[in-house]
């Protein structure tokens, strides 16, 4: 090979006599190459080389010709006759037409978030589900309500217009309905039997019994409905969950779902204590007398109703009970309800408190202040200032405890004022009515 080149520029600066003297050197002739060994020779043919071809595949075989049949000799056979056509197929019978789909289920309303699986967690107790009715039968369940039959005018002796009677309940489409109607017949009266001293209601001091007040009054031609679970469904501690849409479109409608202890039998009322869970009049005429708007055309209200002091004798009370009684009353805040749709309403009846709520919101809540009862109302921003009137005692007294009531009245002077025009709704047929979709009542376990 060729000398290799001299390193230029040095890596270092030469001196230059070293310079000239290594340009003086004569070069030496490049050495002879050196002969490959045989080994490295025969390497370098092998690569060289081309890889051997492969061997030749062998051509395919043709497959072997079909072989024809013989003909004999002559003319040719004729074709043979076509084969007659398949006979036609027997016709088929038309397939049943299929049987008329039939409505879907009803869908159950969805369940609750698990914080109100038990709505007595909240208050650091435990509750079972004591009753529940979701309508679906076709039927009241007279097993836990009862059908209230009586003509008494319930306030002052013959104050409302209306008679009650099993024609006024009806079960359909999941819910229970309470109708309103004017029969000029009065063939609803004809077939009524008061049923409402086997109920055990208290008898006024006047002697007679609410059935002899009732059979002493002449039906006005007004009807509707009333049931009750007096010793059937009662609570003393406990949760009372229903949907409810309340009567709207008739004026002097007056329909309330409401809660009364059984003592009303024994005490009677205001000192059995009484608590609306929810009512509301359809009429343009207010109370003046009472404040908060209670009584005010369509606005559900609420109420805790008890006494002022234990009186010596219960008997005598009760002839000016007016007297006694204390009223805790409230309207719903505006915005938190339907006035012409269902609402869910609940109602918590703990020791020494009770809350109302609709449609999952706070409306009031009642405790006991020392013996005394206290409320304050929600407007649906923030809760106001405290008030209340009246004795504590009924509502956790063990031997009272409370049952449901649901009814439809109608054209109560009393509740309003003695201004009541009725005349003009005497016409056959239904003028209104209200509704219960479900009920569930939860009773404190520990």
């Amino acid at each position: 090979p060729p000398p290799a080149p001299p390193r230029w520029p040095p890596p270092w600066p030469l001196d230059p006599r070293a310079a000239a003297r290594a340009a003086s050197r004569p070069r030496l002739p490049p050495p002879p190459p050196v002969a490959p060994s045989a080994r490295a020779a025969a390497c370098r043919l092998a690569e060289q080389r081309p890889p051997p071809a492969a061997p030749p595949s062998p051509p395919l075989a043709r497959p072997p010709a079909p072989r024809r049949p013989s003909q004999p000799h002559g003319p040719p056979s004729p074709p043979p006759p076509p084969s007659p056509p398949p006979p036609p197929s027997p016709p088929q019978p038309a397939a049943p037409a299929p049987p008329p789909a039939s409505p879907p289920p009803r869908p159950l309303p969805p369940p609750p978030p698990p914080e109100f699986l038990d709505p007595c967690l909240s208050y650091g107790r435990r509750c079972r589900l004591k009753y529940e009715d979701g309508f679906e039968s076709g039927y009241l369940d007279e097993a836990k309500w009862n059908i209230e039959v009586r003509n008494d005018g319930i306030r002052g002796d013959g104050d409302e217009e209306q008679f009650y009677v099993r024609d006024g309940v009806e079960v359909s489409g999941g819910k229970v309905h309470l109708k309103l109607y004017y029969d000029s017949s009065r063939t609803s009266a004809q077939r009524a039997r008061c049923n409402a001293d086997e109920l055990r209601y208290s008898t006024e001091p006047a002697g007679r019994s609410i059935c002899e007040r009732s059979a002493a009054r002449h039906p006005t031609g007004f009807f509707s409905g009333r049931i009750n679970t007096k010793d059937k469904v009662e609570v003393l501690h406990g949760v009372v969950e229903a949907r409810v849409k309340l009567a709207d479109r008739n004026d002097y409608s007056w329909s309330a779902f409401w809660a009364l202890g059984t003592q009303v039998g024994s005490r009677g009322w205001p000192f059995c204590g009484e608590s609306e869970i929810t009512e509301m009049w359809t009429t343009s005429t207010q109370w003046s007398k009472w404040k908060d708007g209670v009584g005010d055309a369509m606005r559900p209200a609420f109420t805790l109703h008890s006494y002022h002091s234990v009186p010596g004798d219960f008997a005598a009370a009760r002839a000016n009970k007016q007297a006694w009684v204390s009223y805790n009353e409230g309207a719903y805040a505006d915005g938190t309800y339907d006035p012409h749709g269902y609402n869910d309403y609940r109602w918590v009846k703990m020791p020494n408190k009770i809350a109302w709520f609709v449609n999952e919101r706070p409306v009031a809540e009642a405790w006991n202040g020392g013996g005394q009862v206290r409320m304050r109302i929600h407007n649906g921003r923030w809760w106001g200032g405290e008030f209340g009137d009246g004795l504590w005692a009924p509502f956790d007294d063990p031997r009272n405890p409370m049952f449901l009531i649901f009814n439809l009245a109608f054209g109560s002077g009393v509740s309003l004022g003695g201004a009541k025009d009725i005349n003009r709704f005497r016409k056959n047929g239904e003028l209104d009515r209200a509704s219960m979709e479900y009920v569930r009542v939860w009773e404190v376990a520990s």
